[in-house]
């Protein structure tokens, strides 16, 4: 592995070997399965470990656990100052300046004062390391705040896993090492014995519990308890229940296999587990071992401990047992947990037992996954008798599971316990191991919150960094802004730079070595007997004097000119979204310059484009549409299709709210539904005109509203406790909340669910059904199933809703002798496809809805196989999709239904002015195609204007094809018009393949738009991966969802939008908004200003440094390049810390061309970072020209016009050398800081002030300094005093700007940037678009007429080839 990093930094073939593997590894890192599982770890519970688990000394083998402190912070109080050291030493620059510090402490090199030359250094390190202090300072705050919340443990209970410690008389010893362990930040046995000795011997926290009456759960439902009523329609295929008799325990535990689960998978089929005899399927039903006779308390009192009694036996006395608060930190892998409601997690948990009647718990994931909405977890059979602290000491039982891994979706383990079950004659027993399965459903993980559950025990399995939280939490990828890497050749340059300065000086030196001037007798021998000892001393004496070159302050200065960007930016009022209470949180700061320089927009559409607010309008039933009002995609097709082009609101709205009351009217007239939401959506008085006629339509009405009030996960839930109707529905998938609300506003109404009865209301008529199984839905099927049964009826029927194309392969093709059956269904199968298509067209969101039988005995057949895969240790996933492939076919369709999720506020109007700035939006969706373009059109991404290319293929020959095609209509697009490339999936997966990418990358170059239908997630990722290194351009990824984290990763600049489907998105991103609107402010005003003020701040750093060092060069011509510096070195040590600091970073922090108003009004100013205008290498080279040209001047003038210079009115010489060098040196002061005055484009308050100060702040330390008689330095703060001095200062510093200040006005008259277009027409000519009322009419004129060569830019962004889109930046 090390010889192939070392390779990689030679080898692009290496590099990429190298990036493969790392994925190989995380992939590797997030499976449960396969070889990794061989590793498996087993924790026992009341039992003693086998020999197995220890080796010839009797030591555990494999059972050292991490412990359950965490720590995400870098530094501690011992490794503080080391550790940031060598951080901070790992860069490069700072090495250099610590190499010459070092260089300066020889005495050798004749630096007089080497610990003045540490100043800058030490200076930028203790700014560094106070910033770094105090970030991580808020980690440990929050560490240790995480670490000592408490939770509930048995106490005075062995814990078998955890080795015990003896306290022997090394035990102070121990608790003294853990202090200086705790200081420096490892968490081993001695930091735990010490955070264990400051915990008193308290006793046990007594918690009021009553476990005996405690089983109704918290969101109970009333009607679920409720005797139901009987329905009429006893034929009916979902006909209700007359009775109910089944009894709880009588039920197999519930289980699921995806995180989507309501209340889990349920199996309730009448086989029963492995079950010799007649002992129950729980841990505290067992017969006596052969190793402790567990007799009743009664017979023998006091003989027994109380965890060797019965299940059911009072304690024994004197038992201590009981539940004790400690600290997160101090829990361990095995102990038993006791977690109240609202309680957060503290570590991965196996549930055991919870409050809750049916043995589960509901659970709010937020801090794990981002989503708010409750999730609900699975007790495990074996254990729900689990009651009390007694119960829990007497239960023996161990854990065989899978190592840690960071996929939070998977766990794989097995719990088993040991049987002896007496024969019936009593005299022998036959002992054999009863086992249940473990999922990540019976699973608690740490960082959730417990909720609307009265409390829960568990066992813990996983601690600390090896839960899935820590695995999850990474380091976060990092990220350099494009700038800062172009950066870098220039650095190269400066070095570059000074070691010709060096090498030449000591060339010059070598060959002055035997030139006439001072004797040899003056120079003690430190510059040697030969010409080239000299020139050796002379190279690292002026690689000391011209240290300065390279800007030190340089990297600190842009991160903190970076870090108020981002405040600036989380400030913006707006860029809050008021709704939610977001601001626009920056969560890598070191990137904003990269928002001025985005070329490229990949986006989600829904929750990203879309509110991701779902609302149910359509639906087909049994060959009839139902729903009617507009979306918004039926305005973009209409919009497409040249019909119109604009809508009467109000005509439409009172339209629907007519058609509204008649609807309900009708539905009132046929029976009363108290449950009806306030805001109904789906709406036709047709739908109830059909239902009350009672025929087979009716029917399969009745039929098809049923399925979707039973199909789905979601959570019934009551807040308004005054009100028991009003029912809000939660799901972690807004689709299926929306579909289970529209059919309650039309009578079908959901309950709840207790156990495996699903309660609903018919129509008025109170219904339950059991709930046998819940096939889930995951990115793989494309569809969830249910599987029921009316009580007391023995039909059994699938439920199944999915994707058209998911269900289509499913349905039924063989009728047999059923002719009447098949034509029905065939002539349903077109009509409902061709209303799918119709809702689809309308920018509508399409679900099928089928349904099939299944006998008893098929069905008990295949839940046998379900159930073992369901336990199965090895490949359960895979297993479970096997069988459920199995149950899910030959189905009969009914339906589909349509849903509209509408476009988020603004997001045509930013699509507009995104597209006028030069950047170009892909969208990325799993949408339809026909629904994709409808809403393409619908928010601007579209136009009429647009030559639509329409990319579908099979293979991957007639993808070629079909883009090479497209490539060609493309090409003959003449003039203005632009064009619009759609692609599905399908076709998309063979157009990212090596022979085809490249016509895929110049095709959607030549688009202005480009949308991708049917896209997975990774091949989101793909397609940014394509553009950003197919062209080298910035790209930026904006998502919600868990979908978009491969993109938004992939991306230069990732954006997470806070929405609906959770905030996955967000904590993946590098920055987070609330709406996509908000874009527009992000990147066309923070974006463009960040863009301008990084680049004229690094300029200007380059500038100051390059003056100041050849100042000190060109005084080596006239003493023969020996190194004499014409400075005192206070005024180099101090002069990019004070002297020159501020202003360059002041300019960075404020300096604005144009206000936010102005730039919102012209996008196309952004173009000037698509171009890299500011950056580009010519105006570095001609910066260092300037800055050569400008030392010179600041020289030369004063050397020759002061050589021979009067002598003051004191009698004083002011032509001494370092009487000279204070001249110059406040003469190259002035003019470095007046450089940032001419970068400026706001002459603010502050900025004059800034400048003003800092070369004030330069005569007042001369002044100062001055006073003090130093060797070399006394008295020169009388050179001030003449007139002499300020000609010379005028004229000089006249001089130096004369050249810029002539090639500006030229380059601002004849070849101006378009920024300064726009400030002319704004601020001086006032005829601008802020001051006209007609803001809305977007015209290129300035652009055009003005600067042609924009223009030519603009037109290289839509139109050139991938080989020269970027010649012109």
């Amino acid at each position: 592995m090390n010889k192939l990093r070392f390779k990689a930094l030679f080898s692009s073939k290496a590099k990429q070997t190298l990036a493969d593997e790392e994925i190989e590894r995380e992939i590797h890192r997030t499976e449960s399965t396969s070889s990794y599982m061989q590793n498996r770890r087993k924790i026992y519970v009341n039992m003693k470990q086998p020999s197995s688990e220890f080796d010839d000394h009797g030591r555990p083998i494999n059972t050292t656990y991490v412990p359950n402190r965490v720590r995400t912070a870098k530094y501690t109080p011992i490794s503080f100052i080391p550790k940031n050291l060598f951080e901070q030493f790992r860069n490069v620059a700072n090495l250099y300046f610590l190499f010459l510090v070092i260089l300066q402490c020889i005495p050798l090199f004749g630096v007089v004062e080497p610990g003045v030359s540490a100043i800058p250094l030490i200076c930028i390190l203790i700014i560094t390391a106070i910033k770094d202090g105090i970030e991580d300072l808020k980690r440990n705050q929050s560490d240790q705040r995480v670490n000592c919340a408490k939770t509930l443990t048995l106490s005075h209970w062995t814990n078998v896993n955890v080795p015990q410690e003896k306290k022997g008389s090394f035990h102070f010893v121990n608790v003294v090492l853990g202090f200086f362990c705790m200081m420096a930040g490892v968490d081993n046995r001695f930091s735990h014995a010490y955070r264990m000795s400051l915990i008193k011997d308290a006793p046990p926290k007594k918690v009021n519990i009553n476990f005996d009456d405690d089983r109704s759960p918290l969101n109970e439902v009333e009607e679920n308890n409720s005797i139901p009523e009987v329905g009429t329609n006893t034929n009916d295929f979902l006909a209700p229940p007359t009775t109910t008799t089944n009894k709880f325990y009588d039920k197999v535990r519930q289980r699921s296999d995806t995180l989507r689960s309501e209340l889990s998978n349920i199996f309730s089929s009448k086989a029963k587990f492995y079950r010799p005899g007649s002992i129950p399927h729980s841990v505290l039903h067992r017969a006596p071992t052969p190793d402790i006779r567990r007799v009743s308390s009664s017979v023998y009192p006091g003989a027994l401990k109380c965890s060797d009694l019965p299940a059911g036996e009072p304690p024994a006395d004197k038992c201590k047992v009981g539940w004790q608060e400690v600290q997160w930190q101090d829990v361990r892998v095995g102990d038993y947990v006791m977690i109240r409601n609202d309680e957060d997690i503290p570590a991965d948990i196996i549930i055991l037992s919870t409050s809750e009647k049916d043995n589960l718990c509901y659970v709010e994931t937020q801090n794990l996954d981002g989503e708010t909405n409750l999730k609900v977890r699975q007790g495990l059979k074996a254990t729900e008798e689990l009651r009390s602290v007694h119960d829990c000491e007497r239960a023996y039982f161990y854990f065989e599971s899978e190592p840690p891994h960071a996929n939070i979706y998977q766990y794989s383990g097995v719990m088993k316990w040991d049987i002896d079950q007496p024969n019936d004659d009593d005299e022998a027993t036959v002992s054999h191991q009863k086992t249940e399965a473990v999922t990540y459903n019976n699973l608690l993980l740490r960082g959730c919150i417990l909720r609307n559950t009265r409390w829960v025990i568990g066992i813990i399995v996983y601690t600390g960094d090896e839960t899935k939280i820590m695995l999850n939490s990474g380091k976060t990828p990092s990220k350099r802004s494009k700038m800062a890497k172009s950066t870098n050749p220039y650095v190269i340059a400066n070095f570059c730079i000074l070691a010709v300065l060096c090498i030449i000086s000591s060339i010059l030196a070598s060959v002055n070595f035997s030139a006439p001037g001072s004797s040899r007798f003056f120079d003690f021998g430190i510059e040697g007997t030969s010409s080239s000892f000299l020139g050796f001393v002379t190279f690292w004496v002026t690689l000391i004097l011209y240290q300065n070159i390279v800007p030190i302050s340089l990297y600190i200065s842009v991160e903190i000119v970076k870090t108020f960007a981002a405040y600036f930016i989380y400030a913006d009022i707006d860029m809050y979204y008021e709704p939610t209470d977001t601001p626009c949180i920056p969560k890598t700061w070191n990137i904003s310059d990269d928002l001025g320089q985005i070329e490229y927009i990949f986006s989600d559409k829904t929750g990203t484009l879309t509110q991701n607010v779902m609302e149910a309008k359509k639906n087909t039933i049994a060959g009839v549409a139902y729903g009617i009002g507009k979306t918004e995609g039926a305005m973009g097709s209409e919009v497409r299709q040249g019909l119109s082009e604009k809508l009467q609101d109000r005509s439409q709205s009172d339209l629907i709210e007519t058609a509204k009351k008649e609807m309900y009217q009708q539905q009132e007239s046929l029976f009363h539904n108290k449950y009806m939401g306030t805001k109904p959506t789906f709406i036709d008085p047709k739908f109830f005109e059909d239902l009350q006629r009672q025929d087979a339509h009716a029917n399969a009405m009745i039929h098809f509203f049923t399925s979707l009030a039973l199909c789905h996960t979601v959570i019934a839930d009551r807040p308004d406790k005054e009100n028991r109707y009003v029912i809000e529905y939660k799901a972690q998938s807004p689709d299926e909340a929306a579909l289970v609300a529209s059919a309650r506003d039309v009578g079908f109404v959901y309950l709840g669910r207790e156990a495996n009865t699903l309660t609903a209301e018919i129509m008025g008529e109170k219904k339950k059904y059991e709930l046998l199984n819940v096939l889930e839905f995951n990115s793989t099927r494309k569809r969830m199933s249910v599987i029921i049964k009316p009580e007391e009826s023995d039909k059994i029927v699938l439920l199944c809703k999915g994707a058209d194309s998911v269900i289509y392969e499913r349905l039924c093709t063989d009728f047999g002798d059923q002719v009447e059956l098949e034509k029905t269904q065939t002539e349903l199968h077109d009509i409902t496809l061709e209303h799918l298509e119709g809702f689809a067209n309308e920018g509508l969101r399409t679900l099928c809805l089928a349904y099939r039988f299944i006998s008893p005995s098929e069905y008990k057949q295949w839940n046998k196989r379900y159930q073992e895969a369901s336990a199965s240790i090895y490949n359960r996933d895979d297993k479970i999709e096997q069988v459920c492939e199995e149950i899910e076919a030959n189905m009969l369709l009914m339906g589909g239904t349509a849903i509209e999720d509408r476009l988020q506020h603004g997001v045509p109007e930013t699509i507009a002015e995104l597209a006028q700035s030069g950047i170009k939006l892909w969208v990325l969706t799993g949408d339809k195609t026909e629904t994709a373009i409808n809403i393409g059109f619908s928010c601007n991404l579209i136009t009429v204007e647009m030559e639509l290319l329409l990319v579908k293929a099979d293979n991957r020959e007639d993808t070629v094809i079909e883009l090479q095609k497209a490539l060609k209509r493309s090409s003959e697009v003449r003039g203005d018009k632009k064009c619009a490339l759609v692609i599905d999936g399908t076709t998309l997966k063979f157009a990212l393949e090596p022979k085809s990418k490249n016509i895929m990358l110049g095709l959607g170059m030549r688009c202005a738009s480009v949308i991708c239908c049917r896209v997975s997630p990774k091949q989101k990722a793909e397609v940014v991966r394509l553009v950003k290194k197919g062209l080298k351009v910035m790209t930026l990824a904006i998502g919600d969802g868990a979908n978009d984290v491969s993109m938004i990763q992939e991306a230069n600049v990732g954006i997470g939008i806070s929405g609906v489907e959770g905030r996955q998105a967000v904590m993946a991103s590098d920055y987070a908004i609330a709406q996509f609107r908000f874009l527009q402010k992000l990147l066309l005003v923070h974006g463009r200003w960040s863009y301008l003020r990084t680049a004229e701040m690094i300029m200007g750093f380059f500038f100051k440094n390059i003056v100041w060092t050849f100042v000190l060069f060109w005084y080596q011509i006239f003493c023969q390049f020996n190194g004499s510096m014409m400075f005192d070195y206070a005024l180099v040590a101090l002069y990019n810390l004070i002297f020159t600091s501020l202003p360059i970073i002041f300019l960075g922090i404020w300096d604005q061309d144009v206000n936010s108003k102005i730039s919102l009004l012209y996008p196309e100013m952004y173009r000037l970072g698509l171009r890299n205008d500011k950056f580009k290498p010519w105006r570095f080279y001609l910066t260092v020209v300037d800055s050569i040209f400008q030392s010179s001047v600041c020289f030369f003038f004063p050397f020759m016009l002061l050589l021979a210079g009067t002598i003051n009115p004191d009698g004083r010489d002011q032509n001494g050398m370092y009487e000279l060098g204070t001249l110059i040196s406040g003469i190259t002061v002035i003019v470095a800081n007046l450089f940032i005055m001419f970068s400026l484009y706001s002459f603010t308050w502050i900025q004059t002030l800034c400048i003003a100060l800092s070369i004030l702040s330069y005569y007042v330390f001369v002044c100062i300094y001055a006073q003090f008689n130093t060797f070399i330095f006394a008295g020169q703060d009388r050179v001030f005093g003449t007139g002499m001095y300020w000609l010379v200062l005028v004229l000089t510093v006249t001089a130096c700007y004369i050249p810029r200040t002539i090639a500006k006005h030229y380059l601002h008259q004849y070849h101006p940037y378009d920024n300064d277009i726009v400030r002319e027409e704004e601020l001086v000519l006032k005829t601008g678009r802020s001051h006209s009322r007609r803001h809305s009419k977007i015209s290129d004129s300035v652009t055009t007429k003005v600067n042609p060569e924009a223009e030519k830019g603009k037109r290289s962004l839509d139109s050139a080839s991938p080989h020269t889109s970027h010649s012109v930046t």
